[in-house]
């Protein structure tokens, strides 16, 4: 069994029996969204303490018990970058750090998108997230170079592909 080292409303940090720690995530479903329009892919940008570096992500985020993925996309989406969208289409989920963490995340696709406007209203008071347009070329010659890229970017954008969203020159 393992040993609870630290506990919030939202994580459980456990150490194993080989001295491992395990977070385990008391929300665990969560939800980005590739988001592409005239050539370019929406992130967000925002510091992340673990690597103590701004990082480059895709929107996404937390889906509350009970809550739609869909909606969660939807919500985020217009959270993040204050950007509406329509349609969306599943493409899998994947865990990101199934070494670390139990975080399961839900991947979809749109291209049907409206900018709201809204952004920095509906944020969290705790995030400072700040969306940014980058073409696609520039993604993925950044995720070629190692670039400060999440993980999450490259799966989203491997998806999108495999499904036929995207091609990849």
């Amino acid at each position: 069994m393992n040993r609870v080292v630290y506990r919030t409303d939202y994580y459980v940090v456990e150490e194993n029996r080989q001295k491992e720690i395990v977070v385990m995530d008391q929300i665990p479903e969560s939800a980005a969204v590739v988001a592409v329009h005239q050539g370019c892919l929406l992130l967000v940008c925002q510091h992340r303490e673990a690597v103590d570096e701004i990082t480059w992500e895709l929107p996404g985020g937390t889906v509350k018990p009970g809550e739609e993925r869909k909606l969660a996309v939807k919500r985020e989406l217009e959270e993040e970058a204050g950007v509406l969208c329509k349609d969306l289409s599943y493409l899998g989920s994947a865990y990101p750090m199934a070494s670390l963490a139990n975080r399961n995340v839900h991947f979809y696709f749109t291209d049907d998108l409206k900018v709201s406007g809204r952004q920095e209203s509906n944020q969290d008071e705790d995030e400072d997230v700040r969306a940014v347009w980058v073409p696609l070329r520039d993604v993925y010659r950044k995720i070629k170079e190692g670039g400060r890229m999440d993980a999450m970017v490259g799966h989203g954008l491997l998806l999108s592909k495999l499904y036929g969203f995207l091609a990849i020159d």
